[in-house]
């Protein structure tokens, strides 16, 4: 049935030559022709064009016929009205006939909408299905190959961010990667693996708007870090601890520019590595992985933790399937202490607290098993309570997974229950390193003395002590030793001869002029005598029962 509206009157017209109105305002159905010349020529005074109007049979998929109705007048709906019983009958017949099609249209439409509604929703199944299946052939099918760091190479990045697809990358080969690690002997007979080592690295960064303008950030520091160790970084704001980190998983900028020195994973050359290589070599999530001081800053805000967690195990072939790393990343939540991790996989990152997204984003990182990892800050922005936490936290996966822990700092009392070894970093270099009782109960340098004697527990109620000046604004123009305008035990020649480094022990060392043989006797400040004492004491009594077993 076709029917085209004019003003107050809506014609329809069906395929058996049978026209009818209907008027809008009664909803009266008046038929107007049934193959009857007579009421045919009555439609003449309505202004009805027989020859568009076509009165050949029309069938429901024709095209709607275009009439030119006018109003009608009285005397047309009077000849309208002279109608027969029998032709009202049928009338009628054909108002219920209608009817009866509406209906069987509306139920027709109900089932077509939930057929497609279910036809969409096995849709979505299926490639569900199929993504699930493409990522288990992608781990299947994955080659072994070496890791060669090629510099040059027309290849795209392997892997894509969280945001994306899914780009699975190959297992990683450590064999390869450390084949040519180095060793560090110590005089008590213990060999370390170097996991990373920082070699008289001179960095500088280049300002944009002036490219000759060159602000010097690293002076030469050289630092190894060891496997299974954890090595704690400490130094103001500005004196570069960060920066020495960020050279090695690449995060440095593209204003850093390495003017001398060497930046090694496991003896592999990393200092000119570009983003490209870095995707290449697949150093980043497997070899080294960082925590930063806003962890809020790391994850996804539009994604669930549960999805983010899996997703960094599957892009980095640690497990088959997602049903596999859904059960990994539960396990993992349970490790850094979160009681109720099923509930959490659930959650966005807005809806846990500071504590809580610290402790996700270390579960999410040592899911992917790393060998260094850096701790940037980790603790800062944590209330007491929670930073004992994530510090046991740390300490325990630390020892669970013999990792190379690099915990950055500004605070001595914070890494003084968790460090193996400690290095004082100030104005871009390391100023004095040893292990955590050779710096805190026997430091050399009169820059750790005034860190040490500012610690609130150490003077027991006194007036706390602080360093007078600031760190130089500009490395470039320092002449000398860096700390000799703020150094209170300052030789003559600190304010133009830069010290050297003197050796106390195979792992103790310090940057000062005051070690030297020739230089004179001083007399340290009282608290760090009393250190001293303690700590010779301490060493006297292991040195004692070690001969007497």
């Amino acid at each position: 049935m076709k029917w085209i509206n004019r003003r107050n009157y809506i014609v329809y017209i069906r395929n058996s030559k049978r026209f009818f109105l209907q008027d809008q305002k009664t909803n009266e159905i008046k038929e107007l022709a049934n193959s009857n010349e007579t009421l045919l020529n009555q439609l003449q005074p309505l202004e009805l064009d027989v020859n568009e109007l076509n009165l050949s049979p029309l069938s429901l998929e024709q095209e709607h016929v275009e009439l030119n109705l006018v109003q009608p007048t009285l005397q047309q709906e009077q000849s309208v009205d002279q109608l027969s019983l029998s032709e009202q009958t049928n009338l009628q017949e054909v108002v219920q006939t209608q009817t009866e099609e509406k209906t069987d249209l509306e139920l027709e439409n109900v089932v077509i909408t939930e057929q497609a509604e279910t036809l969409k929703v096995e849709q979505e199944q299926v490639e569900e299905v199929q993504q699930t299946q493409t990522l288990e052939e992608q781990v299947q099918e994955v080659e072994q190959e070496p890791i060669q760091p090629v510099l040059k190479s027309t290849k795209k990045p392997v892997s894509k961010n969280i945001f994306g697809k899914i780009d699975k990358r190959k297992n990683f080969n450590f064999e390869e990667f450390e084949k040519n690690v180095k060793y560090k002997e110590f005089s008590d007979g213990t060999r370390k693996k170097i996991a990373a080592e920082i070699i008289d690295l001179r960095l500088t960064f280049t300002n944009p708007s002036r490219p000759d303008d060159r602000a010097l950030v690293l002076r030469g520091p050289s630092i190894q870090f060891y496997e299974g160790e954890v090595h704690a970084i400490i130094g103001e704001s500005g004196s570069g601890k960060s920066v020495i980190t960020s050279l090695l998983y690449g995060l440095a900028g593209k204003t850093a520019n390495i003017e001398e020195g060497k930046v090694l994973l496991y003896n592999n050359e990393v200092q000119k590595f570009k983003f490209k290589d870095w995707e290449r070599s697949k150093y980043i999530g497997r070899v080294i992985s960082a925590v930063f001081q806003n962890p809020m800053s790391t994850l996804n805000p539009t994604m669930k933790i549960g999805k983010q967690i899996m997703e960094g195990m599957l892009i980095n072939g640690i497990v088959k399937n997602r049903k596999e790393a859904k059960q990994q990343a539960v396990e993992y939540l349970k490790l850094t202490k979160i009681n109720n991790p099923e509930e959490v996989m659930e959650l966005y990152p807005h809806e846990l607290s500071g504590g809580m997204i610290q402790r996700v984003v270390i579960a999410s990182i040592v899911s992917l098993h790393p060998k260094i990892l850096v701790l940037d800050e980790p603790t800062t922005a944590l209330d007491p309570t929670v930073q004992a936490l994530v510090l046991d936290i740390i300490r325990e996966l630390q020892q669970k997974f013999k990792m190379c822990v690099i915990f950055i700092t500004h605070d001595l009392g914070v890494v003084a229950s968790i460090a193996n070894y400690i290095s004082i970093m100030y104005a871009g270099q390391i100023i004095e390193e040893g292990t955590r009782d050779e710096i805190l109960w026997n430091p050399q340098h009169p820059y750790t003395w005034g860190l040490i004697m500012s610690m609130p527990d150490v003077n027991k109620g006194e007036r706390l002590a602080t360093i007078r000046g600031s760190v130089p604004s500009r490395l470039n123009d320092i002449v000398g030793d860096a700390f000799a305008v703020r150094n209170e035990y300052a030789l003559t020649r600190d304010f133009t001869i830069e010290p050297d480094m003197y050796y106390i022990s195979d792992t103790h060392r310090a940057k000062t002029a005051l070690l030297d043989k020739q230089a004179p006797e001083y007399e340290p400040p009282t608290i760090i005598k009393e250190k001293w004492e303690a700590f010779k004491a301490k060493q006297n009594s292991k040195q004692d029962t070690h001969e007497g077993s």
